[in-house]
């Protein structure tokens, strides 16, 4: 079963990140993960990217063992639309 991931929106200020794997089936798993930083506060990139596919591979393994689990993913709510004007009545 081919997992795949998604990593959330981050800066350079951030210390974590949520990260999404999502199965073959649609069925996803979240984690936050630690974003690693040089000493001049920049991102260590390359770091990172080790990071990522060490949790991928963990993940996969988990999967494996029943250690882990895949749940729907949350519906993404329809934006909240003004209510229709009211007339206003006159007597």
């Amino acid at each position: 079963m081919a997992i795949t991931y998604t990593v959330a929106e981050y800066t350079a200020e951030d210390r974590t990140v949520e990260v999404t794997f999502e199965n073959s089936e649609g069925l996803i798993h979240k984690r936050t993960i630690n974003i690693p930083h040089n000493e001049d506060g920049t991102i260590d990139e390359d770091y990172f990217q080790e990071i990522l596919e060490g949790q991928l591979r963990g993940v996969e393994n988990k999967l494996r063992v029943g250690a882990v689990t895949f749940t729907e993913p949350e519906p993404t709510p329809e934006p909240l639309t003004p209510p229709e004007p009211v007339g206003i009545a006159t007597t």
